[in-house]
């Protein structure tokens, strides 16, 4: 059965999470704390307000189209391929979007953030209808910022998010710190995206940058609903 090999692979992504982070990655956090130093506050400004309007907005329940859920009955299976065609399709607009901002230099740069960070939410609201779950209620929303942070967080950070998806229920999660997940995704972030401003080379930062993010994106959103659909299963067997 199909439910069995995503069973495995969901072990195997699980696995993944719990690794130590590189040198690489730790060397990067302090490249990335010397770049945001050098960098014009307004660049902060913007990303900082951009994250936190879109959070306040997602919890509110205003500036994302609630899509319809999924009617026609459909196997996982059914469901992460047609979850897969919608991000491939998100993933080829952020890509053009990176390529066409990064290479206007700073100020084009800047309208980037926004643009990009609109692009995943939406990916995600229709993600969540796909797999037949309503962002009318406030928990799935919430839902959907708990992926989104598991995507883009490291670290203690990474795990503490994933305790909290396995423990998810209907009463939703208003008790996290959605300051933190502002925080978290702009330090996921900044260090690539602070190089697509580079003129003359932020073009191709810019879009590879975008890709590599949306895959990212992409498979924790399938994998968390992988892990959710297995639970609901499983609580029908018993």
């Amino acid at each position: 059965m199909y439910e069995q090999e995503a069973e495995e692979e969901l072990r195997r992504w699980r696995r993944m999470l719990s690794r130590k982070e590189s040198i690489i990655k730790s060397r990067a956090s302090t490249l990335q704390k010397r770049v945001n130093d050098k960098l014009p506050t307004i660049y902060h400004d913007v990303a900082t307000t951009c994250v936190q309007k879109t959070v306040e907005m997602i919890i509110a329940g205003v500036g994302f189209t609630n899509r319809v859920p999924q009617e026609r009955p459909l196997s996982l299976e059914e469901r992460e391929l047609k979850t897969r065609k919608m991000f491939a399709m998100y993933r080829r607009a952020a890509i053009v979007e990176g390529i066409g901002t990064g290479a206007g230099g700073v100020i084009a740069g800047l309208t980037d953030f926004p643009l990009l960070l609109t692009l995943k939410m939406k990916a995600l609201f229709e993600a969540a209808a796909i797999y037949g779950y309503s962002t009318k209620e406030q928990c799935e929303r919430e839902y959907l910022l708990l992926i989104f942070q598991l995507a883009f967080s490291t670290g203690e950070m990474k795990n503490s998010v994933l305790e909290t998806i396995d423990a998810f229920s209907k009463e939703g999660v208003s008790h996290l710190d959605w300051h933190a997940w502002q925080m978290n995704y702009r330090d996921y972030i900044d260090l690539p995206k602070t190089l697509q401003l580079v003129p003359g080379f932020g073009a191709f930062i810019g879009g590879f940058v975008n890709r590599s993010l949306f895959y990212q994106l992409e498979e924790t959103t399938i994998n968390v609903y992988r892990l959710r659909w297995l639970s609901e299963l499983r609580q029908i067997d018993k």
